[in-house]
């Protein structure tokens, strides 16, 4: 189990986290400068909180009050880096054995080979990382990171670095490699679809503050927040007498005068964005931003235009209604 609780005095915010990952992979979701990379800091000690502790398998890392500080080294935590920092002159082999200083070298080279072996880059250890993909050299990273055996694993952005037509299939390895490490791992990433892939569960962080953890079908079914609400694509709505309602924008109509429905907003079409066979509308109403996806013939059909003036409705049947779940994430 890894157990952090701590703040940390940020310039634009405060940092407050409370996340307790078992053996399973959190991913740490949020817009950039959110916090999540610092978060990561925190746990692996590179950056010391203002208050707070941080303890794995039973064994306090840091505590502020008590005045303990185990150093990066000797915390057993992976470290996989937003852009890998692989050393260029080195193999793969040396770049991915740089820290087992400390062992003999027929230990070292079968640490290493183990470690090739898992993330499948056996034959590649005399290669330079300028010769690899860079979803090989995502890899190399992730098995200097495994090599050590830690404890538990950190990645912060393992993904941003890849162009979108690998990324979708390097995601999916990535997932795969991450089910059969069985320890407590939290991914970082801006991006939502790869916290969807990734994570067992979803921590979902804005300005400094995990506002919601669950499943990736608990946010999008019970976003507790606009910001969460956003992040999953679902529409969040206020509505009479304090009800709060949640409908994905496909689930949505648009229509050019009032509809014989309970839910129902008129508003301006502030934005219509492609995705393939729909249009997404975006309309501008007093409640909220509301998105619609329209089928594109439809849309095209219609003339939608940034400006006009229609009524988005949705069926009382596609409407959930929302909760706020704790912020707490228990192991």
């Amino acid at each position: 189990m890894l157990a952090c609780r701590f703040t940390k005095r940020l310039p634009e915010f405060s940092l407050d986290v409370d996340l307790r990952v078992g053996r399973e992979t959190l991913a740490l979701v949020g817009r950039s400068g959110a916090g999540k990379s610092t978060t990561l800091n925190v746990v692996a000690g590179l950056v010391d909180p203002d208050a707070g502790s941080v303890a794995l398998a039973g064994r306090t890392l840091t505590d502020v009050g008590e005045r303990t500080l185990v150093t990066p080294e000797h915390r057993r935590i992976g470290y996989l880096f937003q852009n890998y920092a692989l050393f260029p002159h080195l193999s793969v082999a040396e770049n991915v054995g740089f820290g087992l200083f400390r062992l003999d070298r027929d230990s070292r080279d079968g640490r290493v080979r183990d470690a090739l072996e898992f993330v499948r880059l056996t034959g590649l250890d005399r290669a330079r990382p300028s010769e690899l993909s860079g979803g090989e050299q995502q890899r190399v990273a992730l098995a200097r990171a495994l090599v050590t055996r830690p404890d538990a694993l950190l990645l912060d952005e393992p993904l941003a670095a890849l162009d979108a037509e690998n990324r979708s299939r390097i995601r999916l390895e990535l997932r795969a490699l991450l089910e059969k490490l069985s320890i407590p791992t939290i991914v970082v990433s801006h991006d939502y679809d790869d916290a969807r892939v990734l994570g067992d569960r979803i921590a979902a962080m804005h300005l400094g503050r995990v506002v919601q953890v669950g499943s990736a079908a608990d946010l999008a079914d019970h976003p507790a927040d606009g910001f969460v609400a956003t992040l999953t694509g679902a529409n969040l709505v206020s509505v009479a007498r304090g009800e709060t309602i949640a409908f994905d924008p496909w689930s949505a109509r648009l229509s050019v005068a009032p509809v014989d429905e309970a839910y129902q907003w008129r508003g301006e079409i502030v934005d219509l964005r492609p995705l393939g066979a729909a249009t997404r509308v975006t309309l501008r109403t007093d409640a909220s931003d509301i998105r619609v996806d329209v089928d594109a013939g439809t849309s095209a059909g219609a003339g939608y235009r940034v400006g006009d003036v229609v009524i988005a409705w949705v069926a009382e049947h596609a409407v959930r209604r929302s909760t706020t779940p704790s912020g707490g994430a228990s192991g």
